[in-house]
């Protein structure tokens, strides 16, 4: 499609009604300026360069307009200034408010949705779920309305990126980052939790950092209401399995509308898992085979794919995707609690080593292997010692006196050379030939 030419880019732009025409005339009039002062015409991409230097549209918009489209970029008060993302059921755009000029996120269920009586009530039960939410580490929800068929819900914008984008543009998270970014988001999970209210789709990808290095909860289109079983709208729908499958609590793929909150804290972590690695647990296989593994197959050690993993946090990731919830950590609290006194230690190495995967034959004889070392663990209840924080705090500077001298001990101790004993071995075995060579030349 070719492109319009600058003056009926400007009709487009009026018709929309996206830039006020007597702001937009001396906008207009000082770029005429400036070109023919510099000898040149205005051409349909200086226009639009300008128009965004000064403000007046956003390149979404321009878009749009190149493609001769002039409608569309208004939700009731709001004016839709960019598209931020889409999810399995909505899209998301970035939108101002036209009086008090606010920014919002605006959330957009597509209109062939409508028609879809379980997708138009989950979308309605998720405003429910999340305006009944306020807390600083939960995305606000203001208002859910309607225009002209279309339904929206209206959001908090909070300025930041995801853990999953983080992760894959700049690789796996220090520990006391990874810590710290979960421990967040154990303040927001607990909110929900006292609310019973159960996300059930914990994931990288709705863990919002935002610009204050706080981490936020998004998207609680899955959230399961304490509501009777017939109000329920997994039963009413059929909806066996919710969520997804790299981070998915073994209870529920069983039946995802009879979890509880452990079933969060299995997601989380595996979210931790992906933080310090940059992959989920079970990276690989058809969607049944990983919902498999997370039902049947203990995942590789962390040991295995990171250098200098602390133990405690080895211990922490092992404790939270335990298969059986009773054995997990039992509480968003307890997590952050073991989270507090790990980063309290001192025991946090600032390292991103990575070991190379790529000479290991089979990652399931690969994990079969680290069955034996992690049995001991995954099989027994819930062993680490949660203490109240305000208590921890009290003792932290012992504790990471403690843990430094330690490790300063274990450092001058140290394990001898691999070439010691076979050394010694050789060593003997010479004299051994010496004193036989001996023997046999005295008798």
């Amino acid at each position: 499609m070719s492109q319009p030419s600058a003056n009926s880019f400007v009709n487009l732009l009026e018709k929309s009604g996206v830039v006020d025409p007597e702001s937009l005339k001396p906008v207009i009039a000082a770029l005429k300026k400036k070109a023919k002062a510099a000898g040149k015409e205005v051409t349909t991409s200086r226009l639009i360069k300008y128009l965004i230097e000064c403000k007046l549209i956003t390149q979404w918009q321009a878009d749009k307009f190149l493609a001769g489209k002039y409608k569309g970029f208004f939700l009731g008060k709001f004016k839709l200034l960019r598209h931020l993302g889409s999810g399995g059921m909505s899209s998301v755009y970035l939108a101002r408010h036209k009086i008090s000029d606010q920014l919002r996120a605006i959330k957009v269920l597509p209109r062939k949705k409508v028609a879809d009586k379980s997708y138009l009530d989950r979308f309605y039960l998720e405003a429910r779920v999340a305006a009944s939410l306020n807390h600083p580490n939960v995305v606000r929800i203001y208002d859910i309305c309607e225009e002209e068929g279309v339904h929206y819900m209206v959001m908090e914008y909070a300025k930041g990126e995801d853990l999953l984008e983080l992760v894959n543009r700049n690789g796996p998270l220090k520990f006391a980052e990874a810590a710290r970014y979960v421990a967040d988001a154990c303040e927001g999970l607990k909110h929900a939790h006292e609310k019973e209210l159960v996300h059930r789709d914990i994931k990288p990808a709705n863990l919002l950092l935002g610009e204050d290095k706080s981490v936020k909860l998004l998207d609680l289109g899955l959230a399961l209401v304490n509501q009777d079983d017939d109000e329920s709208l997994t039963v009413l729908y059929n909806e066996k399995v919710m969520g997804t499958a790299d981070y998915l609590a073994p209870e529920q793929a069983v039946n995802s509308h009879a979890v509880d909150l452990r079933a969060d804290i299995y997601s989380l972590g595996c979210t931790l898992y992906f933080l310090l690695v940059g992959h989920p647990p079970f990276p690989k296989g058809s969607l049944a085979q990983r919902i498999a593994n997370h039902q049947s197959t203990e995942p590789p050690c962390l040991s295995t794919l990171r250098e200098d993993v602390p133990e405690g946090l080895l211990e922490i990731v092992a404790v939270m995707t335990r298969k059986d919830p009773q054995h997990r950590l039992q509480t968003c609290g307890d997590v952050q609690a073991a989270l507090e006194g790990f980063l309290a230690s001192g025991d946090i190495s600032e390292t991103v080593t990575l070991i190379d995967q790529s000479s290991s034959s089979d990652p399931a004889s690969n994990n079969q292997n680290e069955k034996s070392k992690t049995s001991d663990s995954t099989n027994k209840p819930f062993q680490i010692k949660t203490v109240d924080i305000d208590t921890s705090r009290k003792n932290r500077n012992s504790k990471s006196s403690t843990s430094v001298s330690r490790k300063q001990h274990s450092k001058k101790i140290g394990k001898p050379p691999a070439w010691v004993l076979p050394a010694i071995v050789g060593g003997m075995c010479v004299a051994l030939a010496a004193a036989l060579a001996i023997v046999l030349f005295l008798t």
